[in-house]
């Protein structure tokens, strides 16, 4: 009689040894780090449709429609666009058509019919201010060409061009004294005393007819210091002138308080004209200016091109010079004070010669000492530079210069410019060098050679 007991005695099954392996699992030990990896062919991905579920209450059907999408990343950057030259903005100036050319000149025609009102305000003592949008520069020397068409005797117009970025003080007194004042006079160096000279010659020997002074852009900034706009008003305060001038900025009331808005005595007139700061404005360099790149500050190519065409042979065989001693520095490398290769910052000085590592053949990491440094970001290394007495003896023996007064002369014209920057080395050494990037390096000296 079979035992219910002896049944219940621990039996093993026979199981294969390969079915044996796939039930055992696998020990902590056996098992990865982390959460086990998903097959990517099982993965279902949820596909997004535009369709939105059936059901929706109104309220979560707007949610639906209006939520955001997935955010894109563009891989574009500023300082990849090429800078805007003059050639490309003149030529897409030319083939550009403005559709609105006959309502802007309809414009300047209805402005044109206040001509006779401007003449008799100015007549009667006041000053006039134009504000509006749009640059102004046309209209104001269309009413200087009436002016002097409408007298016998046609009054004496100084036009200023405000906008110029080097315009200062002395230069617009200087140009109202050689209307005013005896060419045979001496005039002083500082704007307040050239200012009372004028003063005192109005009142001494006024002219037959009052001077009209027309000031394009008064708000610009070369006119925007306290002193100068404290100047135009004893300017325009004077019976003997007549000012008439441009606002291009909406907050140009602010440049004046209540005395020089006073002395001023202006009437105001909306001349709004839509017409582009063609003038005023310097297009190809606020262009860049906009991208983090100025073209034209003198650390730009096309900026030193302009400026290296003004000057002599000499000035640009030595910028030559520079430049090429700057770019074969950059290829070579630095080098120490004799000329020899200056020696890798990642050796340890322990070499022996025969290139075996350390016995144990463990690399050591690198310490803070001996990481090699990135280059520059800007193509040429800001230690590619060439000496002060290198530069001086290679312009000596091509004949630029014969003396160090002279070299340094034609230095002061690159400094003034900012087209060579100058720093010390390490040992004191006087260093120079063009602070462009190393494709405008090459484009420069190609033109230079050329």
């Amino acid at each position: 009689i079979w035992d219910e007991d002896e049944g219940s005695e621990d039996e093993v099954p026979d199981i294969a040894e390969e079915d044996l392996d796939a039930v055992i699992p696998d020990t902590p030990s056996k098992r990865g780090r982390g959460r086990p990896k998903k097959d990517p062919t099982q993965i279902k991905r949820r596909k997004r449709s535009p369709t939105p579920p059936q059901n929706l209450p109104p309220h979560e059907q707007y949610f639906f429609q209006n939520r955001p999408g997935g955010t894109k990343t563009s891989s574009n950057t500023l300082s990849s666009l090429s800078l805007l030259n003059h050639e490309d903005y003149f030529a897409q100036l030319k083939a550009y058509t403005d559709p609105h050319a006959n309502a802007k000149g309809f414009l300047q025609d209805l402005h044109a019919r206040s001509f006779d009102q401007w003449a008799f305000e100015l007549r009667l003592g006041f000053n006039i201010c134009l504000y509006g949008w749009g640059s102004k520069r046309d209209l104001v020397m269309k009413f200087a060409e009436h002016l002097h068409h409408t007298f016998d005797t046609p009054p004496k117009i100084v036009v200023v061009n405000g906008y110029t970025s080097t315009l200062t003080l002395r230069d617009i007194l200087n140009t109202l004294a050689s209307q005013i004042i005896p060419k045979s006079a001496k005039l002083p160096a500082q704007p307040p005393a050239l200012l009372d000279l004028l003063f005192s010659t109005l009142s001494t020997s006024p002219p037959p007819a009052p001077l009209t002074l027309l000031i394009h852009s008064l708000d610009a900034p070369p006119l925007r210091r306290p002193s100068t706009q404290a100047a135009i008003a004893r300017l325009a305060a004077h019976p003997a002138i007549r000012l008439l001038a441009t606002a291009d900025t909406p907050t140009f009331p602010l440049l004046w308080d209540l005395s020089l808005r006073a002395q001023l005595n202006f009437l105001f007139h909306d001349c709004t004209t839509f017409a582009d700061y063609s003038v005023e404005l310097d297009v190809v360099e606020e262009v860049n200016s906009l991208l983090g790149r100025s073209g034209r500050r003198i650390g730009g190519r096309d900026g030193a091109g302009y400026v290296l065409r003004s000057l002599p042979e000499n000035a640009r065989s030595l910028f030559r010079i520079l430049v090429a001693e700057q770019l074969a520095a950059s290829e070579s490398g630095p080098h120490n004070a004799n000329g020899d290769a200056a020696p890798d910052p990642n050796s340890d000085g322990d070499d022996d010669g025969n290139g075996d590592d350390d016995d144990d053949g463990m690399l050591e990491p690198p310490t803070p000492s001996r990481r090699k440094r990135k280059p520059a970001a800007n193509g040429v290394a800001a230690a590619s530079g060439v000496e002060y007495r290198l530069l001086y003896h290679k312009a000596v023996e091509e004949f630029v210069c014969s003396s160090e007064m002279a070299f340094r002369t034609l230095l002061k014209e690159f400094h003034d410019h900012q087209m060579v920057e100058t720093r010390r080395d390490g040992l004191g050494a006087e260093v120079l060098w063009v602070p462009f990037r190393r494709d405008e390096l090459e484009a420069l000296l190609e033109e230079l050679v050329g």
